[in-house]
Formats: C-alpha cells, structure tokens, sequence
C-alpha cells in the first residue's frame, strides 16, 4: 500500500478511543435514507474476528474509512487486458482513499468459477468476494449456510452512494433480496441502454449497395439477400467463397452471435439472455414456459433448415468460436462474410481495426415473420443481470469496512476511474461547450480507450459500478470513437418500437434443494434443446416428422420438472 496521510481528526478519535476501550462501541443499526450520518464506530476484535487492536471507522461518507490501515483478502474474479489488480492505478487510488490495503487471490480468468466454487465448498474463505457475477440462487445457498454477511443495516447506516440505486432503480432492491426478505451482495449496474435490446443482425453493406439490394424488413426479405450474397460474387473476386450467414456456438461464442438468437424472435419471443443459466423462456400471464417447446420454434427452424439447405448458412456455424468468427469478418484482402447476429460490430470485426470492416457493417430492425410476429425482446432485468458482485463471507475480519470500501464503488468519480483509468490523465471532467453522446451536455471525457493492450489503469468493469444509462450516455461524443453513439441511435431507430418487455422472466432466488435440483436439470435440458437444434438445422432431424421425438426427449430430460422449479420459484417471489 503507498504511504498516507491519515487526518489529524484520525489521529484524535483513535487516541480516544483506546481511552474508551472497555465502552461498548456503536455498530451499524437500520435507519432510513437520508438520515444524520452515525458517528464514528470503533469495530472490536470481538465483532470482526480481528486480532489486532481495535479499528475505529469514520462516519458514512467520510475518508479515510480507517483510522489505521488495514488489510482486506479479496477473491476476485479478473476481467481481460488488465496486467496487474495489486499494481493498478485504480488500485492505489482505492487504497489511498479509503485506508484499507487489499490482499488479492486472483485466478485466471478460465478458472474463476471453479476455483470459486472449490473455495466456498472448503470453508477457506476470504474476506470479500469481487466480481464473480454469483447468481442470487447461488447466493441463497451461502446464505442459507451462514456463510455470507447481510448488508441491510450496513445499506441503511453507511450506504451514502450505494442508496442511489434503489433511489433510481426502486426495482433492484426487491431483485436482490433473498427468501429471508434480506440483502446478502450488492450487484454491478449497468444500465446498458443497447445491452437491454442487444439481440442484433449485422449486414455488410457494401455488398447490399453492389447488388442493388434494399435491407431486408421480413424474413422472405432476408432469404433473398442471402441468396443473393451467395449467388451474385458481391466481393466481385470471381470465387464462390463468400458466406452468407454466420455466426458462434452457444458455449465460447461471441455476444448474440448464435443462430437462434436473432432470427427465432420472427416466430416466437426468445430472450437468449441467461437467466440462471437458462435462456429461452417466457413468462406469460404468470406462467413460465420455454420458447424451445413452442409451435413457432418449430416454424422457426423449418426456415433455418431452408437456409442451410440451400447454402446460406456456414457449416460451421455450430462449431465456431469467437476467434474464429472475427477471422471471419477481417478476412485478409477481401469481405467473405455477409450477415451476422451479434451484440455488436466488435464481436466479428476489430473495433477501430486498419480494416475499416467495422464501419462497413449495418444492423437491422426486427424482421416480420410470416404471421406478422416482428419483436425483440426488452428486459427490463438489464441494470443487475439477478448477480451479485461484491459480497461480503463470515470470514472478514471488518465487515463494516468492507462494506464501506463496497460503497465507494458506487459513487461518480469510483465508476470513471474503474471503468476508464485515473482522472485527468485517462478522462477528464467534460467542458461547459462539450456535446454528450445523445446530444445533451455531457459529463464526463474519454481520453484514453484501452481496447485490446494489456494495462494497469483500471480494473475493467471487475469492479461493481452505478451506471445508469444517463450516465452511459453523458460521455463527451468523440467523432473518432462512435461506437457508443451509434449503438445508441441504432437501438432507438431500429430495436425499441418493436420491443417486448412483458414476457421476460425474472432472476430466480432458488431454495438449495432447488439450486440442487435445478443444476442438474438445466445441464440435460439444454444439451437435448442444443443437439436437435443443431441437427434440425442441419437436416439430419427432420422437423416436420420427427418434432414429436424431440418434445418427447425433452420430457425424457426433466423438462417438466425444470419449469416447475421455475415455477415455484416465480410464485415464491413475484406472486
């Protein structure tokens, strides 16, 4: 940890209270929003495992949180391009901050969960647990042990940035709150306003402008293009190499580059968003149902066997990684690849990439299916995604410090530098004259985008954050850099009028039978649902006569049992 500065007020109050130690010091009580900030709390070994002296704790909203340096061991679960947690500047910025020096175990990012899991099944637990994305099914389970900290009072008492979460998101509390009606981990928000409808598909426009063609509004309309993409030479190399429609397999694939993600939602509503591990269901009249056993999932993949019949989609659509299918896109010398679904351009071509292919690609609007269905889904569960990103274990040695170093992160000047690097060197506070990315004043300026390099500037989203969509969208608009603009106007123009929001189902909180249960089930289910898409698709199933076959095998599977856990869940909680 750097050397600090601890406040001649600091050095007072811990004076004091060693005078006072045999008082019984102030903890943290339930109090409403807005009320008088507590005064200092000394925190005894007795109440935090600690074993040295006793630690006195500033008020809410004041700094440091110390009145001595302390260490906190943080599990977290890294994110890409960052070198080093312990060497970061957002790091020593934290540390300086607050008073409290942070031990990592940080493991590689392909082992995070797992390594996770091995932790808590061992009791060998750190203090707090940073960006681990744990579902609240799997925070009930923890809970339900004893071996997670509830954070209500701490919220009430010491909240002072966190509050403005629910302030602005009055949804969020009741998401986050377990069975036993309290708060056990705080989420990331991100309130992505393109995220929230980010089910898109990507055509590469010159090709449509060679071929004279319009961009396609029904599926029909669609067929044609990429019958004219495959027949018509558009790279105008005289080959019949160009591929038509491609896209990622579910696991290790690219962000809504799968099949049935964009084109599914012309026939019936298929969110694609991983709630619990479980995409593809629907909520009607208060009813879960999965999309996957409906009549327009059937119609729906008559059409993409059609496309794959005839050559338009690439054989390796199932098999693809998201490496392999930004080769794709930034094909050397000439485009091959003609439409895509993806979140967005990044996913199969290099943003701001010498090839100049991400500025060539255009997404479209919802296509018209053929009984007139044209939809994407909207959830409104986008801001906390039903995870919980910093959690606190039995095992913090001062879980009111850990809390209120947790509370910094939701404050304005925390999130920029999290999320962009250190203030006046990586962005700067924006200027009276500066235009915002939706055309208002803006707040902040990017000055430095690290995409793609390894640094030490910030953790990369690792860290919990308040991001509304205000927020997102009062950055300075930087003409060199608009991507966030454009995925701004792109999902207002095209996705928002054809949104649905009410058949979204919520993040489930599970009982640990049914966590237990629902594990089990979801593996069996979604491999039967993977394979015969895969092969409807490709024709080795047919789909006309063989549906019958497959509704049976996901029975076979504890289909019924799984929406029933889904059920019960839905009406323990929203009912």
């Amino acid at each position: 940890m750097r050397k600090r500065k601890l406040s001649t007020l600091f050095s007072a109050l811990a004076v004091l209270v060693m005078l006072l130690s045999a008082c019984t010091p102030q903890q943290p009580a339930a109090g409403p929003a807005g009320e008088e900030a507590a005064p200092a709390a000394a925190v005894p070994a007795a109440e935090t495992n600690a074993s040295a002296s006793e630690v006195l704790i500033s008020p809410a909203g004041e700094f440091p949180v110390v009145s001595e340096p302390i260490t906190i061991k943080a599990f977290l679960c890294p994110t890409s391009m960052v070198k080093d947690y312990k060497e970061n500047e957002f790091t020593y910025w934290l540390e300086d901050l607050t008073g409290i020096n942070l031990e990592f175990d940080i493991p590689p990012m392909s082992d995070a969960q797992q390594k996770l899991n091995l932790m808590l099944a061992s009791g060998d637990l750190p203090d707090v647990i940073i960006g681990c994305g744990i579902r609240l099914d799997q925070l009930q389970i923890l809970a339900d042990q004893g071996l997670v900290v509830a954070l209500d009072d701490y919220i009430a008492e010491y909240g002072t940035e966190f509050r403005q979460v629910f302030e602005t998101f009055p949804q969020v509390k009741d998401l986050i709150t377990l069975s036993d009606g309290k708060i056990y981990g705080l989420p990331h928000i991100n309130d992505c306003y393109h995220c929230s409808m980010s089910q898109k598909m990507w055509l590469y426009q010159p090709w449509l402008d060679k071929l004279g063609l319009e961009v396609p509004t029904t599926t029909e309309e669609f067929y044609q293009v990429l019958k004219a993409f495959k027949e018509q030479d558009p790279n105008g190399n005289g080959k019949a190499d160009e591929i038509p429609l491609s896209g990622t397999q579910r696991t290790n694939g690219g962000w809504r580059a799968q099949l049935d993600q964009f084109i599914m939602n012309s026939f019936v509503y298929n969110d694609g968003v991983t709630n619990n591990n479980a995409p593809s269901l629907i909520l009607e009249d208060g009813t879960v149902k999965a999309a996957f056993t409906q009549p327009g999932w059937q119609e729906g993949l008559i059409y993409l066997n059609k496309l794959y019949s005839e050559g338009l989609i690439d054989p390796q659509i199932f098999t693809n990684d998201g490496n392999q299918l930004r080769q794709l896109g930034e094909n050397p010398d000439i485009p091959i690849l003609g439409a895509t679904g993806a979140g967005w351009y990044g996913v199969f071509t290099q943003n701001g990439g010498p090839s100049g292919r991400w500025k060539e690609f255009t997404p479209i609007a919802p296509l018209e299916g053929p009984s007139g269905m044209r939809q994407t889904p909207h959830t409104p569960y986008q801001p906390t995604g039903g995870q919980a990103n910093f959690v606190i274990t039995k095992a913090a040695q001062n879980p009111l410090a850990a809390f209120r170093m947790a509370d910094v992160f939701y404050g304005f000047d925390s999130t920029t530098r999290s999320v962009f690097g250190p203030e006046g060197e990586d962005w700067v506070r924006a200027g009276a004259d500066d235009v915002s990315i939706s055309g208002g004043k803006a707040q902040y300026t990017v000055l430095k985008v690290w995409s793609g390099e390894e640094h030490n500037r910030h953790w990369n989203q690792a860290a919990p954050t308040f991001r509304t969509n205000e927020y997102r969208l009062a950055q300075t608009y930087n003409p060199d850099d608009p991507l966030e603009r454009w995925l701004y106007e792109w999902t207002r123009d095209l996705m928002e009028p054809y949104g649905t929001m009410d058949k979204a189902v919520p993040p489930m909180v599970f009982t640990e039978e049914q966590s237990k249960l629902f594990g089990e089930l979801n593996t069996t289910v979604y491999s039967v649902v993977d394979e015969w898409f895969a092969n409807f698709v490709i024709g080795n199933y047919d789909v006309n006569t063989e549906w019958d076959s497959y509704i049976e095998a996901l029975n076979d599977s504890g289909l019924e049992s799984f929406l029933g856990i889904y059920q019960e869940a839905y009406d323990a909680k929203y009912k």
